[in-house]
């Protein structure tokens, strides 16, 4: 981890894993905002949810709503993973935080003049980043990365080919992909191999935090859906590693491809098509493709990062 924590702006769509994953930026990071998408659950759900980590973990962040649906299909939705809210069972406190704005879009371009070095960290459907670079085109070279957690060099995780924020909304993951300057895909290849499981629920639950409380009642929601869905018996929390991933990048190991988003297969739309053959130009790798992870490591992290939030 760098001496200075490096700013950050958080893309979602809570849901369990981003919830997580906002606490780990927190901790890890200099969290400069956080803008909500449609995604795991809708725009209003979305937006709830992030405003109540903010709130439970004390965060003095902005949050700003974003898109209520994709660019070109209707909303789909996770909640047979994240629950009918997006946070499981989890019974919230009355929400006093309140969004700055309904322009995530606006937020995410004001603040790349405004903050240098800024790490842009996508966790939900690509589409305010995607209306962000139709609105300014200039975006990427302002931003010192695009981080995404989506996609997948081999299979899916909602449908054979594709894993479910790319599928969610492809023609936005299809403009950002060819656009978006210098991006680092988080994907199912990494995110899989860190799995948490009842023991570090345990540790969340005692350090008997309002934050870390939270994180553990999410956590032991996402295992439980995991065993019952997969037949695992850990819970991947696929966005904390897209989040570490910037924080901490010497626990991943990848390399820059090509790899380009499919909009028409009849069972492959939103599929991220990873070129492995090797015999590419270097000026064909548009994405650095995370394939490892130092998974100890980064699940010691995100424990950390949720019981270190007072």
């Amino acid at each position: 981890m760098s001496l200075t924590p490096v700013p950050m702006l958080v893309d979602c769509d809570p849901g369990l894993d981003d919830a997580i994953a906002l606490l780990t930026a927190a901790h890890f990071a200099d969290l400069v905002g956080i803008t909500t998408v449609d995604g795991n659950v809708g725009i209003d759900y979305t937006t709830r949810n992030a405003l109540a980590v903010a709130q439970i973990a004390g965060l003095d962040v902005e949050v700003h709503r974003g898109a209520a649906r994709p660019l070109a299909d209707q909303s789909r939705g996770a909640r047979h993973v994240h629950g009918a809210t997006g946070l499981g069972n989890v019974e919230l406190p009355e929400i006093t935080r309140s969004v700055e704005s309904e322009d995530a879009v606006g937020f995410i371009i004001e603040t790349s003049h405004r903050v240098e070095g800024l790490h842009l960290v996508a966790v939900g459907p690509l589409t305010n980043v995607a209306e962000a670079l139709h609105r300014d085109a200039s975006l990427p070279e302002r931003l010192e990365g695009l981080t995404i957690m989506g996609g997948a060099a081999v299979g899916g995780n909602v449908t054979a080919a594709a894993e479910f924020n790319i599928w969610a909304d492809p023609e936005a993951a299809d403009t950002v992909f060819r656009l978006g300057g210098d991006i680092t895909m988080v994907g199912l290849d990494v995110t899989q191999q860190v799995l948490l499981r009842p023991a570090q629920v345990d540790q969340m639950s005692a350090a008997r935090t309002p934050a870390a409380a939270l994180a553990a009642e999410l956590l032991d929601y996402a295992i439980d859906r995991s065993l019952e869905l997969r037949g695992w018996a850990g819970a991947p929390i696929h966005d904390a590693c897209a989040v570490l991933a910037v924080t901490h990048p010497q626990l991943f190991d990848g390399r820059r491809q090509p790899v380009d988003i499919e909009l028409t297969g009849a069972h492959t739309r939103g599929m991220t098509v990873v070129d492995d053959r090797g015999s590419y130009a270097d000026s064909d790798a548009n994405v650095r493709v995370l394939r490892s992870a130092d998974a100890d490591a980064v699940i010691e992290l995100i424990v950390e990062a949720v019981t270190a939030v007072r």
